[in-house]
């Protein structure tokens, strides 16, 4: 009864049109990078002992920048609610995520990584974007963990205050400088005929990007080589290893570079 109160509240908290630290180990982080000064991709990481059944994160960010986007990372998948309510008017944004809402859904294990990364572009001239976290009114938002707690023999919803100190990012003349590997979502996604595939190297080495069919069958190879540390992208048109125009249907996209793989699924419409 307390997890339905709890998330009938967050429900309304995050789809309302206004926006509104005690700590264990739980952590928020915002790893400090280097970036360009037309476009940063920024990721938020939680560190989490408990596992977590919901998250509220409020954010601020400093004049100059546009937040384009946030893109949720496979962490989260198991979310049944994910909203990213950006206010670029007033530099903020609140991020809320749930697991269950009409459904049984697991929980997010204890761990460590990227929940989601925000997309920036940043005005010509400014050094610095700062992002902090924030507390908000009406409706009330504070950077919040919520879990479920056993130990009194029934669940039991609690909430932790992560910890999460203001991270400035220093916005730099020349190429981006990723910090940690990535696998970007197709754009655009459903396609026809070509969608472009943006990934991150932080470490020099082999990298391959591979295309399967829902068979588990190798469509086409788009990257088989070795790639320095930067920002990439690659097109697919559509196109089978001999130059055949494949059918319509889903397709997977995998990476594989140095201990890092990831998939992802695209759509092909005619």
């Amino acid at each position: 009864m307390k997890r339905n109160v709890l998330i009938a509240v967050l429900i309304v908290m995050f789809l309302a049109p206004t926006f509104a630290l005690a700590v264990e180990k739980d952590r928020f982080v915002i790893p400090k990078i280097q970036a360009t000064t037309s476009e940063v991709v920024v990721p938020l990481t939680v560190d989490n002992v408990k596992n977590l059944v919901a998250m509220d994160i409020p954010l601020g960010f400093s004049e100059g920048v546009t937040l384009e986007k946030v893109e949720f990372t496979d962490r989260v998948n198991g979310f049944e609610m994910k909203i990213a309510n950006i206010d670029n008017d007033n530099n903020q944004v609140v991020i809320g995520l749930i697991t269950m809402v009409t459904k049984e859904a697991p929980d997010m294990a204890s761990g460590s990584g990227p929940i989601a990364n925000l997309h920036f572009t940043v005005d010509e001239g400014v050094s610095t974007l700062e992002i902090t976290p924030v507390e908000l009114v009406e409706p009330n938002h504070s950077l919040t963990y919520y879990y479920n707690d056993y130990s009194s023999g029934t669940p039991e919803v609690k909430s932790i205050h992560p910890q999460m100190d203001r991270t400035e990012v220093s916005l730099a003349n020349g190429p981006a400088v990723p910090i940690v590997y990535a696998l970007n979502q197709n754009y655009p996604n459903p396609f026809n005929p070509a969608t472009e595939i943006r990934y991150a190297i932080p470490e020099a080495g082999h990298v391959k990007i591979s295309v399967f069919n829902v068979l588990g069958q190798n469509v086409r190879n788009l990257v088989d080589e070795e790639k320095s540390v930067g920002d990439y992208s690659v097109v697919w048109n559509g196109k089978d290893t001999y130059g055949e125009t494949v059918a319509s249907g889903i397709y997977f996209y995998r990476i594989k570079a140095s201990e890092f793989t990831e998939t992802r699924r695209m759509l092909l419409l005619k």
